[in-house]
C-alpha cells in the first residue's frame, strides 16, 4: 500500500529532520509505525528513524490493544493475569506512556 504524506499520522513528515520524527514515535500506535516505516522506505530512507521504528515495533499486549482508550484498558488490566499485566505495563512504557493504564497496571501487581 502506498502512502502519501498527508495521510500520515504526523503533520508535515517531509519537513522534519530524522531526530524530531524519531523522537514523536513514542506516541504511534503499531499500525501507524508499520505506515511511517513504508513510507519512509520509499522516500528517504534514514536509518536512524528506521532504526527507532524497529526499536518499538512489537505485538500488542492483545489484538486491537493500541486503538482502545485508557480507560477501557485498565479494566481489562484489572482482570488480567500477571503474565499479561507484565506485558502490558512493559509495552506502555516503552510505547504509549499511558498513566492511567500505567497506574491500573501497577495497582494489579
Amino acid at each position: 500500500m502506498l502512502f502519501r504524506e498527508d495521510t500520515l499520522p504526523l503533520q508535515n513528515y517531509d519537513r522534519q529532520n530524522a531526530g524530531a520524527i524519531a523522537a514523536k514515535l513514542t506516541a504511534l500506535t503499531q499500525a501507524e509505525l508499520r505506515q511511517i516505516r513504508e513510507y519512509e522506505l520509499r522516500r528517504e530512507n534514514r536509518q536512524v528513524v528506521l532504526d527507532r521504528i524497529a526499536e518499538l515495533s512489537s505485538d500488542e499486549p492483545w489484538e486491537g490493544y493500541d486503538q482502545q482508550d485508557g480507560a477501557t484498558i485498565a479494566v481489562a488490566v484489572a482482570a488480567a493475569d500477571p503474565e499479561t499485566v507484565r506485558f502490558v505495563l512493559d509495552y506502555e512504557r516503552h510505547h504509549r506512556s499511558r498513566s492511567q493504564v500505567i497506574r491500573a497496571a501497577n495497582a494489579t501487581r
